[in-house]
């Protein structure tokens, strides 16, 4: 054994600044013998320090908090070798800066510190972050009680503040003009109205008629001056700037304005009431086809002040017309070559005054015209889809590719059946999980099939799902073992230019012949907490679409339902088995909500990452800080109420009993029996029979008491017994992927989780969503997860989830 260290395994080398070099370098602990060669085998240095000899130097790069690296060296002399791991922490949390000066912004179209009502603004609030360059973003937001933006504009997450700015009326227009008995008395102030403001009595005597005024109007819109507080964090700090936008109303800028005040340096000699043109469409006018009809709206934002745009220079496709009366582009485009053709065009508009006076904005239009080919659309899936275990879900997808620039394919089955329990979703998404076992049902003579399974037996007595009569078959003719599955589909882009199609082959495997079955639970809201989690829950700008994995599929996309998976995997048989494992232990328990995380899915066997989740971890308060309790408990003083045993051979506490609900039945059995009263007991004590185990004639007055946790309840169900006294088996493979992978920087897979998912999300998205979550400022402690059941996807005999009722007897904690 090489003998070279000076410190055990886990010694600190201390805390360091990141961006400072290492000087002098670290030493790392030994004692100084020769010849010895070290290497990092484990682990990671921070970035930019390396190991040279035995030595650390360098200068950490930038980090966005406080961060502890963990690493293992090895050392090695004469084929003896000897390891030691070590840890290093950088510091030096950065806080953003703001670039944008305080106070008021120069936010007008040319600068200038005011902004027009009814402008377009579009105007980016600047910031800067050292640790940017670790990987974090900056994100700007106006908290709570920090004031408002003008209307009509809001401020991204980006940073920018764009919109449309809405006037403020002084006065509403429909309250008239301030002329006598135009309106109701004392109703209103109407400081808009005509006055005189140099009248008869302005003048020396007799230099003008009788009752001479000029009139004059005061602005019917309100200057406003909006000061609001910013606040830019980059995840860990954060820093409030106060700016300000001063809305200025076009009639300020009349020559009949009479509350004019100059002198104050904000308004310069050439302001005009006038507002330059804001563009509503975009550059890029897209791709239209060759041989068709085509109709493009030229827009802009509209005021009270006309606006003509005309054709300014440039080309327009063959075939179309520029119509200044309607701001249309419209006409049929002729046949074209096989090539694509870019026309490039201006358009002016031009807004005129009430005096004939005018400004203009020109915008430059491009417009795509494609050749009158077909489009080459490719697959980029192979033939053979891959293999997959019955009962497993899906995440099989068939994708292709269009010559079409950002052309949108639907896919649809042409011939060919998938695997039973699977559907091809139009985006190319493959759904479902696969069916081993078929589901039937007699009704007279005939069978009914309602779900098919991997083996079918047809005949005229079947009524098929199709809705034909077949003669018996073996996997639809042919019997294999391998069970493969042949179906072809069609991909076609949008505008039916072209399709292609192409045949696919998905593999099934049996691996055994039971069938298994999921236990969770979820809590029943009232309906204020399901109002709230639904507006939560289908918020687009906390969950956004486009970072969904699998939207549409109910498996995977956004989880809506609070499901909590107490057990994935335990074979499926009848519902007395998995009752008798809720004969103790098991009692109405309220679980509470932990921190928000994220995890991500990877093929076994590979690196691939298939998808992120992102789950709200949940905490048994029995089981706090990781603790365990024995499946029982014993108080050292009994209960002070004897239980004894009647006539009808049944135990009753205190000889009251209450209406116990049928522990397996359906949605909607349940509502029925909620609606039938059930007797009212002042202990509300369950019936107990002779046979309870938790019970014992011996033990009158009980002082064994059995706690209810979810170890407890998961370890109870592992162990259920069949009716034939053998233990259920169970599957870890049915366990969802995520918790059976190993994450990045870990070394085994993260196990089972008491978690609510949340989303599935892309790979990268997670962080993101995680962020808009604390962002929103949902508070999950509002929502009561109570859980007095357990839901269960398949019994034998029935079809569908199931409620299995707890008990809830009083020797249950």
């Amino acid at each position: 054994m090489l003998t070279v260290w000076t410190q055990l395994s886990g010694y600190s080398l201390g805390t360091h600044q990141e961006r400072v070099e290492l000087n002098p370098s670290i030493s790392l602990p030994t004692n100084g013998t020769t010849g010895v060669t070290y290497k990092l085998i484990s682990g990671t240095l921070p970035g930019g320090i390396r190991l040279v000899g035995s030595a650390l130097v360098g200068s950490p790069y930038e980090v966005s908090r406080p961060t502890e690296f963990k690493f293992c060296i090895r050392a090695s002399k004469n084929g003896e070798i000897s390891d030691r791991t070590f840890s290093i922490t950088i510091e030096g949390a950065d806080a953003p800066v703001f670039v944008s000066a305080e106070g008021a912004l120069a936010i007008g179209e040319f600068q200038q510190y005011y902004v027009m009502d009814s402008s377009y603004v579009d105007y980016q609030l600047e910031a800067t972050d050292l640790d940017t360059a670790a990987g974090q973003t900056l994100s700007f937001f106006i908290a709570s009680n920090n004031g408002e933006l003008p209307p009509g504009l809001i401020l991204t997450q980006e940073g920018k503040i764009i919109g449309y700015v809405e006037p403020t009326l002084a006065i509403p227009e429909s309250a008239g003009d301030g002329s006598f008995d135009a309106g109701l008395f004392d109703a209103i102030a109407f400081d808009f109205g005509t006055v005189s403001s140099n009248g008869y009595d302005s003048y020396i005597y007799d230099s003008v008629f009788f009752d001479f005024n000029l009139s004059s109007e005061r602005p019917k819109k309100l200057n406003r001056n909006y000061e609001f507080i910013v606040t830019v964090t980059d995840g860990d700090t954060y820093v409030k700037r106060k700016f300000g936008i001063f809305v200025v109303g076009d009639d300020y800028f009349r020559a009949d304005n009479t509350t004019w005040l100059d002198g104050n340096g904000l308004f310069t000699a050439d302001v005009t009431y006038l507002r330059t043109p804001s563009w509503i469409t975009p550059n890029n006018l897209g791709y239209f086809r060759a041989n068709n009809y085509a109709t493009i709206s030229i827009d802009v934002y509209q005021t009270s002040e006309p606006v003509i745009l005309t054709f300014n220079s440039g080309m327009l496709p063959p075939g179309l017309t520029f119509d200044i009366n309607n701001s249309k582009i419209y006409g049929t485009i002729p046949y074209q070559p096989a090539i694509t053709k870019t026309y490039t065009f201006t358009i002016t508009a031009t807004r005129y005054g009430d005096h004939g006076d005018s400004v203009a904005s020109s915008r430059t239009f491009t417009l795509n015209v494609i050749g009158d080919i077909d489009s080459v659309i490719t697959w980029n899936s192979p033939t053979t889809l891959g293999r997959i275990n019955a009962n497993f879900i899906s995440n099989f997808a068939v994708i292709a590719s269009s010559t079409i620039p950002d052309a949108n394919l639907t896919y649809t089955l042409m011939s060919g059946r998938l695997p039973p329990g699977l559907t091809l979703n139009a985006n190319g998404e493959i759904f479902g999980k696969v069916t081993q076992y078929g589901e039937y049902r007699t009704v007279g003579s005939t069978v009914i099939v309602d779900k098919l399974g991997l083996t079918s037996f047809n005949s005229d007595q079947v009524n098929h799902p199709t809705g034909t009569s077949r003669p018996t078959t073996f996997d639809g003719g042919t019997f294999t073992l391998d069970r493969v599955y042949a179906f072809t589909v069609k991909a076609q882009d949008q505008l039916g230019y072209s399709a292609v199609t192409k045949q696919f082959i998905i593999t099934i495997d049996t691996p055994n012949q039971l069938v298994f079955s999921n236990i969770k639970v979820k809590p029943f809201l009232k309906l204020d907490q399901r109002d709230a989690w639904r507006d939560f829950i289908n918020d687009p700008s906390i969950f956004t679409p486009s970072s969904i994995y699998r939207i549409e599929d109910t498996n995977f996309g956004v989880q809506t339902d609070l499901s909590l998976v107490i057990y994935a995997g335990i074979e499926t048989t009848e519902a007395p088995a998995y009752i008798s494992a809720m004969g103790l232990n098991h009692k109405t328990k309220r679980f509470q909500f932990g921190a928000i995380k994220k995890a991500v899915a990877i093929t076994p066997g590979t690196n691939n990452q298939i998808y992120e989740i992102v789950y709200i971890e949940m905490i048994d308060p029995l089981e706090a800080n990781g603790k365990k309790l024995p499946s029982s408990i014993t108080r050292l003083e009994p209960q002070k109420e004897t239980i004894f045993a009647d006539n009808a051979n049944s135990y009753w506490a205190s000889g009251f009993a209450y209406h116990k609900p049928t522990p397996t039945i359906t949605e909607q059995e349940l509502l029925n029996q909620l609606a039938v009263p059930a007797p009212v007991s002042p202990r509300n004590n369950e019936l107990i029979s002779v046979d309870s185990t938790g019970y014992k004639s011996s033990d009158p007055n009980s002082k064994v008491y059995y706690p209810s946790s979810i170890s407890i309840w998961r370890n109870r169900i592992k162990n259920t017994i069949h009716a034939d006294s053998t233990k259920l088996a169970s599957e870890r493979n049915y366990l969802p992927l995520w918790m059976r992978s190993i994450q990045p920087g870990k070394k085994q897979e993260l196990g089972f989780q008491l978690a609510v998912p949340l989303c599935y999300c892309k790979i990268g998205t997670a962080d993101t969503i995680m962020l808009n979550i604390k962002y929103s400022g949902f508070d999950f402690k509002i929502l009561d997860y109570t859980a007095d059941r357990y839901i269960i996807d398949s019994v034998d005999g029935y079809t569908g989830d199931k409620y299995l009722v707890f008990k809830n007897n009083r020797i249950t904690v």
